[in-house]
């Protein structure tokens, strides 16, 4: 965990697995291949930046939705030339299920898509309002790429600007500082005819 997270980040849980390398040479970090799974129990997340990166938005629609203890989480995975594959990780509470599909690999590097499913779980309601809000579903579809260190996120249907009321000053700042096309080069000034 110390390759994810620092000495103060609040993390728990309980995580079991297993995995199967099928070829690698320790002279090439990038040769590894192999497959595996991963079983998270009564886990709490928030505090890796991989995770928490959401935490912000959850707390937005529902406050301490993004803070709440997870119920468990499940994951089966490749390796494929030191990337780690995945197309069913999925994190689980009461109140929301968190579903990643995508690469990370031995440098740390994320490829991902994520998608955020609220109340999937709640006891009795939970089909209902997973059924109703299902329309809304891709609101809470993003893009995940950057590092494990420093991911960073881009919501894959919505654009920016309708993010403002989540975050109105990340929002403008990233608004504003998107790189601005470059001017076009002013025509070539036009000679004078002689004057007789």
């Amino acid at each position: 965990m110390s390759h994810i997270s620092s000495p103060t980040n609040r993390l728990e849980g309980t995580l079991s697995g297993d995995m199967t390398i099928t070829r690698a040479s320790t002279a090439d970090w990038e040769s590894w291949n192999g497959f595996g799974t991963a079983i998270l129990r009564e886990g709490f997340l928030w505090d890796i930046p991989l995770f928490g990166i959401f935490s912000s938005v959850l707390n937005a629609v529902i406050p301490g939705l993004g803070n709440i203890p997870l119920s468990g989480g499940t994951a089966s995975f490749t390796i494929t030339n030191s990337v780690i594959h995945t197309d069913d990780l999925e994190i689980r509470s009461p109140a929301l299920r968190l579903a990643y599909r995508g690469t990370v690999d031995f440098k740390g590097r994320v490829d991902a898509r994520v998608e955020a499913r609220l109340l999937r779980d709640a006891w009795v309601i939970g089909p209902l309002v997973s059924l109703v809000f299902s329309p809304l579903s891709k609101l809470f579809e993003y893009r995940v790429t950057g590092s494990l260190h420093e991911p960073k996120k881009e919501p894959l249907y919505i654009p920016k600007s309708f993010l403002f009321p989540l975050h109105p000053f990340r929002t403008l700042k990233e608004l504003f500082l998107e790189e601005k096309p470059d001017k076009p080069e002013p025509p070539p000034a036009t000679e004078k005819p002689p004057t007789q």
